[in-house]
């Protein structure tokens, strides 16, 4: 069956291309940073934890209007005991979007959710009583503008993840393939030229 073909071809390309992007130090710190909307939402604690995420994936249901999951995978680090962070997104026959969320598991003091005072003494107290929530209240907080910044991560950052890690814009993308397609163009007028004579 070629769907079945096609949907192993897309999961195997995606587990290399993951273990690839697994040995670039930063590489999910760095492509989230240089995405607009996404580095709107980080502030430094944030980025700190993105240091230790290994791998990035979202899953679609069969029927891929019924919802997605996104799943954060991350190596052992100071902030919490999970290896991953999953947010699932499912359509209700209704229409509306529901999500379930992974409790995150913080470390004593580190809860980056938090406000100052919530923490009660144990480790480290974050003055965040004036700043706007940590990127991390998204799998907490299914109120925090959840079905954006999923479809962002679901159709931006996972579909070309390498065009924000390297800081690509659409203005350059198009003048490096017109600047190829020009090349190309010199290339065929070239080994056209010999061919008359």
């Amino acid at each position: 069956d070629i769907r079945m073909a096609k949907q192993w071809y897309q999961r195997r390309v995606a587990i290399t291309a993951g273990d690839l992007i697994a040995k670039i130090p930063d590489f999910w710190l760095n492509t989230f940073m240089n995405h607009p909307q996404i580095a709107a939402l980080l502030d430094e604690a944030d980025e700190e934890v993105l240091r230790y995420m290994t791998q990035l994936t979202v899953e679609e249901t069969e029927d891929i209007r019924s919802g997605y999951k996104i799943i954060f995978e991350f190596k052992t680090n100071p902030f919490f005991e999970n290896t991953q962070l999953i947010k699932e997104f499912t359509m209700s026959e209704s229409g509306d979007m529901g999500t379930s969320e992974t409790k995150i598991n913080w470390k004593p003091g580190m809860a980056l959710t938090e406000k100052n005072g919530d923490n009660k003494g144990k480790g480290k107290k974050r003055d965040r009583e004036n700043e706007p929530p940590s990127f991390f209240s998204w799998f907490e907080d299914s109120s925090m503008g959840g079905d954006e910044v999923g479809e962002v991560i679901k159709d931006d950052i996972w579909a070309n993840p390498m065009q924000y890690y390297l800081d690509l814009d659409e203005e350059e993308e198009l003048e490096d393939d017109e600047v190829e397609g020009e090349e190309e163009d010199e290339v065929e007028g070239d080994a056209n030229d010999g061919e008359e004579e």
